[in-house]
């Protein structure tokens, strides 16, 4: 690589040292060994013993210290979250006489438990549960909405209870045409090919390790050069092995470049770009050929076929494609389960650094996608411990090893995702409890008792954003992200304080009554969400786009409603964050049609608004 392309690597304030030494069997053959565990990719391949000489903490460089003190205060932090403040959810006697009104013993109320101070300590899962009692459909059947969208068409699916499910959004039931037709209807250069010149792989594995695995670090990059040379030396194979760089090739052609200045900008450009087009066709090239490989990770057990199918399944999120995303996540995750289950070397946790980060990207994106669109129930269970993080990886960092410092940055992101995570299901469910009881009883806890419980989860969040590392760490809008790790760390930082806030919201809306002190915190929630859809870029492409097109509609929904209060405050300019909302939803919709749904909510919302003319008119971003 000349220097005029060099890409330059964030540095960490740390030094960077060689690694641990290799495993017994590798340097008995004197080979490279990438020093995964518990088997490292060498010995997996020859199927040989895998053995590392005993080290303690001391053998550890100061990198991998240093991450491991951090992860210490990060997961003490997050272990400790537990509000003390004791929040008393409607009982069984409270509700008996509304039972009986309604006539419906069958229908247990969900709210029987109370959260306290003895509340069962938080494990490392992802609560399903709990994110689906607050996604987009369940706000959008708040009450304030049943009217104004009564003239929208609802669309029926059955959930994993077999129980219907109707929706404003169409994605769940849209049956898009087949992946990839729609590039052949539009104009281009001439037909497409996969290549197996070194350079043309080369430059495509080293955009997927700039735009993708630096979020879900799942590969090393010692471990796809021996698979690219193989593929160099031999040509497409029917193999996984082939598989798998033709998948690197596949989302390292659509995924694009981060640009910090994107979120500031309107896409008033066409998205029918000739580069833009080019690159999604070469993608669909290299992934139509990666298919006719996927047959065999199928049928087979092990890390490999794991590896294609997730990255199968993160190649349809890029192209916004959730219900085909998931499928994948889900064979991935079933594998993933029968591997752990049945054989005694793989764990979650411990040394297993391969296996730990596996298993946190297969359960994190499909059960992010079915907290949207509850169709099944996920493949993987909760990991077996508490202390089941992703332990940092083992890395040479000599000269030649120029993406040690980006590899161990992106373990710190994965890390931080799933700490933020978990306090976000823990929000979760408490908001959740508290608005499904307004709503489904007409009763339940005063506001006011959820004040103390809201300040200390904030206190406990910004103390989380504290600890970041220099990486990840990032500023407040309207000043750009200046990383990918800061963008989707800062997304998920102003979404977790907009949900905490939405019971504020809720009550504001429902009960006019309410006090000043709550209609301010309504307030704090409408300004943490109007930040989300600020910090949103419109137009890059990445894992979760969909999931950023529906965080866009929740917000923008919620926004909309508490505009037409009129005691309610609207924070300044968040018009100008709806406008955002409808220009990034018609930049995307011809390729994803069920933006148009999406759409049909906002505007019908949107006519009955009470912002003035002045508020309407488009902002600059």
């Amino acid at each position: 690589m000349d220097k005029g392309t060099r890409r330059n690597i964030l540095k960490t304030g740390y030094p960077r040292q060689r690694a641990v030494a290799a495993c017994l069997t590798c340097r008995e053959r004197k080979r490279k060994c990438d020093n995964l565990r518990p088997v490292c990719s060498s010995c997996e391949r020859i199927g040989a013993r895998c053995e590392y000489t005993r080290q303690d903490a001391s053998s550890f460089d100061p990198a991998s210290l240093q991450i491991l003190e951090q992860l210490s205060v990060i997961e003490g932090l997050v272990r400790g979250i537990q509000p003390s403040t004791s929040f008393d959810f409607p009982t069984a006697a409270a509700i008996s006489s509304h039972q009986e009104q309604q006539n419906s013993p069958a229908d247990a109320h969900p709210l029987q438990n109370d959260l306290g101070p003895d509340t069962e300590p938080i494990v490392p899962s992802l609560n399903l549960e709990a994110s689906r009692g607050s996604n987009t459909d369940r706000l959008l059947q708040w009450p304030i909405f049943d009217k104004v969208l009564s003239s929208l068409p609802r669309f029926k699916f059955f959930d994993s209870n077999s129980q219907e499910v109707f929706t404003y959004l169409d994605d769940a039931v849209r049956q898009t045409d087949a992946p990839g037709a729609h590039l052949s209807l539009t104009s281009g250069s001439g037909s497409v090919n996969i290549s197996t010149d070194k350079s043309d792989i080369q430059q495509l594995v080293d955009s997927f390790f700039q735009r993708v695995n630096i979020k879900n670090p799942i590969l090393s990059r010692q471990e796809v050069e021996e698979y690219c040379h193989q593929y160099y030396e031999n040509g497409p194979q029917f193999n996984l092995e082939t598989g798998l760089v033709l998948l690197i090739c596949a989302l390292g052609a659509v995924a694009d470049e981060f640009n910090p200045l994107d979120m500031g900008q309107s896409p008033v450009s066409s998205f029918q770009t000739p580069s833009r087009l080019e690159r999604l066709k070469l993608g669909h090239c290299y992934f139509t050929a990666s298919e006719k490989r996927l047959g065999a990770a199928i049928s087979r057990v092990d890390t490999l076929s794991i590896q294609c199918l997730c990255l199968a399944g993160i190649y349809h999120m890029y192209l916004i494609r959730p219900v085909q995303a998931l499928r994948l996540f889900h064979a991935a995750g079933s594998s993933l389960q029968i591997l752990l289950s049945t054989n005694s070397q793989y764990s979650v946790g411990g040394t297993s650094q391969l296996i730990s980060s596996l298993f946190w990207t297969c359960s994190k994106s499909e059960s992010e996608i079915l907290a949207e669109m509850p169709l099944g129930i996920p493949a993987l269970r909760d990991p077996p411990s508490q202390d089941s993080y992703p332990p940092p990886q083992q890395i040479t960092r000599d000269k030649s090893n120029k993406w040690a410092s980006s590899e161990e940055d992106s373990w710190f992101f994965l890390l931080s995702e799933i700490a933020l995570r978990r306090i976000t299901d823990q929000v979760a469910e408490i908001v959740t409890k508290y608005i499904d009881s307004k709503i489904r009883y007409q009763q339940g806890q005063r506001i006011e008792d959820l004040v103390p419980i809201v300040a200390e989860f904030e206190s406990q969040v910004e103390t989380f954003r504290q600890l970041l590392p220099e990486a990840i760490r990032f500023h407040d809008v309207p000043e750009p992200a200046s990383t990918e790790w800061q963008q989707y760390s800062r997304g998920r930082y102003y979404r977790v304080l907009e949900l905490m806030h939405r019971p504020f919201v809720f009550t504001a809306i429902h009960e006019p009554s309410c006090s000043p002190a709550v209609q301010a915190l309504a307030k704090k929630g409408l300004e943490n969400g109007l930040k989300y859809l600020q910090h949103s870029q419109a137009s890059h492409r990445h894992h979760g786009l969909w999931l950023q097109l529906r965080n866009q509609l929740r917000i923008a929904s919620l926004l909309l409603a508490a505009s037409t209060i009129p005691h309610l405050t609207m924070p300044d300019g968040w018009y100008g964050g709806i406008s955002k909302t409808l220009a990034t939803l018609d930049y995307w919709s011809w390729e994803f049609p069920s933006c148009k749904s999406y759409t049909d909510v906002i505007l019908a919302l949107s006519a009955s608004s009470s912002g003035t003319m002045e508020e309407r008119t488009p902002m600059s971003y």
